[in-house]
């Protein structure tokens, strides 16, 4: 009897006096609890208090898991362990869901004294639940060790995937812009798709517009697949247009910064400027300095770059696009009548033709003109010109 009434005064200590001001369906929890000595036995009562959804237990829930922690080192055996760790996990998933605020010190406390993986997952994530703040960055340091550490044996492999996923959970919970890069890593990291797949659908959630962090990658060192997925991830996100046209300008720039003999990263480089171009049609430019980068990837580019560069001009319809696009189909001209023309030159001059009919901007009318009255063109380019002059005369 004495060892029991012990026991509650310690229980009682780390409750506090919030206790003594439960309900009466709490009260008799407690004096079971406070008797209880096995882990086993408080798994049972802390079940069965949360079966019964008794309002104002997140003290006493608090209190249980400050007592787990305190008894964990003198667990031994393997079903006290087992049964120690069903307790953290389940107190993290009250806690996590209640918000309980207070037990944001044991929660922490769990993941470092804990090894099993779940059990730290499960704390992780309750953090986040109850934004505990004073935690996020070391949520944030526990994703991006994870990120750059990858594991080819299995157990370790699913032992560090698992936490990843707690702290990818925990950091969407956050909603704080330092959480942003460390899941945006995740998302095209050396884990498996279960990972990455939660990570992506994470990212939006923690920040609506972001912007300022994806400049940061764009910038930055990194290898041309992450810059290629900055600008996805901007396409897919909230930002506005302004932000959007910024990144693909940025990306676009990159895009041509970079020089590799390497085919596969060639390819890559030059999706990232296709996907550039296409974002750059849809949402404009940030500034002039756009417009040269345009006529490179015109000149240097592959032939669906060439195609994305007119197909952007044309939707610009700005006078600086429209510039271009007569620059394009003047040179073009220049050839045939020299007899230089490309087979390249042959389908392009079929796509920059409409596309100066499409901007509605007189600026390029004198070029038409000047394929309509040259008789080395075909009747059917010369028609096609033909067209085009007709709606910019409308």
């Amino acid at each position: 009897m004495k060892r029991n009434i012990l026991i509650a005064i310690i229980l009682f200590g780390f409750i506090g006096t919030a206790l003594f001001c439960q309900s009466d369906d709490l009260a008799p929890w407690i004096e079971v609890y406070n008797g209880t000595d096995t882990i086993t036995g408080q798994l049972a009562v802390v079940q069965a208090v949360a079966e019964q959804k008794i309002v104002g237990s997140g003290d006493f829930f608090a209190a249980a898991l400050t007592r787990l922690v305190r008894e964990y080192p003198s667990i031994r055996g393997q079903a006290e362990q087992a049964d120690a760790e069903s307790l953290a996990r389940t107190l993290s998933r009250i806690l996590g869901d209640g918000k309980v605020e207070s037990a944001a010190t044991g929660l922490w406390q769990v993941v470092e004294y804990f090894p099993s993986s779940l059990v730290k997952a499960d704390a992780i994530i309750a953090l986040g639940k109850i934004n505990a703040r004073a935690y996020l960055p070391q949520i944030v340091q526990t994703l991006n060790n994870l990120n750059t550490q990858p594991q080819a044996d299995r157990e370790m492999r699913e032992r560090s995937e698992r936490i990843a996923y707690g702290a990818i959970l925990a950091l969407e919970s956050y909603q704080d812009p330092s959480g942003y890069l460390p899941v945006f890593f995740a998302s095209n990291g050396w884990y498996g798709d279960r990972i990455k797949v939660q990570a992506s659908i994470s990212l939006p959630n923690i920040m609506e517009n972001p912007t300022e962090p994806l400049k940061v990658i764009l910038k930055s060192p990194y290898p041309y697949e992450t810059k290629h997925l900055a600008l996805r991830t901007s396409q897919r996100s909230n930002s506005s247009n302004e932000d959007k046209a910024e990144i693909a300008g940025l990306a676009l720039a990159e895009g041509w910064k970079a020089s590799t003999n390497e085919p596969r990263q060639r390819i890559e480089l030059a999706n990232m400027r296709k996907l550039a171009l296409s974002m750059i049609g849809t949402y404009g430019v940030s500034d002039n300095s756009i417009y040269p980068l345009l006529d490179r990837s015109y000149r240097e580019g592959t032939m669906d770059e060439k195609i994305a560069v007119i197909k952007a001009c044309a939707v610009l319809s700005t006078d600086d696009s429209v510039k271009l696009l007569s620059t394009f189909l003047v040179a073009i001209n220049d050839r045939r009548q020299s007899d230089r023309l490309t087979r390249e030159d042959e389908q392009l001059v079929r796509v920059v033709i409409p596309a100066i009919g499409e901007t509605g901007n007189t600026l390029g009318l004198s070029s038409l003109i000047q394929i309509q009255g040259s008789a080395k063109w075909t009747d059917a380019v010369k028609n096609l010109a033909g067209e085009s002059v007709k709606k910019l005369r409308r």
